[in-house]
């Protein structure tokens, strides 16, 4: 609606949003056929291990252990360090395992290097069983990508062929300049779930980020769009490790009716609802403070 029809809505609030499905549905083929790979196949004890390791080792970075990881940037999360150094056991992943977990993860690229659908990052909500499965549950399925057993797939063939096809790309939201629809006061609110297994919170950040280079920098792009990343959270909601459950009607309202910008949004957890975090505009992150009640929101700061 911002890029082609931007008189008809003053503020816009867009939640997981399917920038490119059709690449979206490459990267999950390329995904899947990645972990079809894998040998042994990973158990559920296998896929714990992983999440486990992925919460140990960035959880603590936004300065509180509470399972969720609000410092994505800071996440250095290598599943190679999970390989076994003898015999596989159910403390360690084989070779295969680790490279496969890594090669799936890091998304599929062309012959030259180049991404042609970004990473899926590593998440404390990746193995969650409601709604749409966490992504190393379902191992790449979804409701547009049914489960299949083949390791081998040529991305950059499919790639090809996508970009061929000019009805398929009818619905991507490829197009950076919102000069009309930021030129009449619009103001646009991106929100993305880090653990979404359909579509990459990557490619919401890189149309983001490439959006703020070409209109003048994010400074001046934050004075009419703004992104919130939620860890934890699947595709839009859920999740056993998250916060998802948060009002940007209200902060979208009084952004353009009262000129008040959101530089962060209370988001309480649906089975907990005491514990409560600032979600922080990007490329701010929640971060404790050191002080205070940790399940107050008040006592976090927005920091990058």
């Amino acid at each position: 609606m911002s890029q082609r029809y931007p008189t008809y809505f003053d503020g816009i609030v867009s939640g997981d949003p399917a920038i490119r499905t059709g690449n979206s549905n490459l990267g999950l083929a390329y995904f899947a056929a990645a972990m079809n790979g894998v040998n042994p196949k990973l158990s559920d004890a296998d896929k714990k291990l992983v999440v486990d390791a992925i919460v140990n080792s960035c959880d603590e970075k936004d300065g509180l252990k509470d399972g969720m990881i609000f410092n994505t940037k800071a996440c250095d999360f290598n599943p190679a360090a999970l390989t076994c150094n003898g015999a596989k056991t159910d403390g360690c992943l084989s070779a295969s395992q680790a490279a496969g977990i890594q090669k799936a993860f890091a998304g599929p690229k062309d012959s030259r290097g180049n991404a042609i659908y970004p990473a899926f990052p590593y998440d404390g909500g990746i193995l969650d069983p409601a709604g749409i499965p966490g992504i190393l549950r379902s191992g790449g399925s979804s409701p547009v990508n049914t489960a299949s057993t083949s390791s081998e797939y040529d991305a950059e063939k499919a790639a090809f062929d996508l970009n061929a096809n000019a009805s398929g790309r009818a619905g991507d939201a490829l197009w950076t300049n919102l000069s009309t629809f930021s030129g009449h006061g619009g103001k646009l609110i991106f929100y993305h779930g880090m653990s979404d297994p359909w579509f990459s919170p990557l490619d919401t950040i890189g149309y983001y980020e490439k959006m703020s280079r070409e209109n003048g920098g994010m400074d001046k792009v934050k004075t009419w769009s703004r992104l919130f990343l939620v860890p934890g959270m699947g595709h839009c909601q859920g999740g056993a490790a998250t916060v998802d459950s948060f009002d940007m009607l209200t902060a979208i309202v009084n952004w353009v009716e009262n000129g008040k910008a959101p530089d962060s949004v209370v988001a309480r957890t649906r089975t907990q609802p005491t514990r409560m975090r600032p979600l922080c505009a990007y490329p701010s992150y929640a971060a404790y403070s050191g002080q205070g009640d940790p399940q107050n929101a008040a006592n976090f700061v927005c920091r990058e």
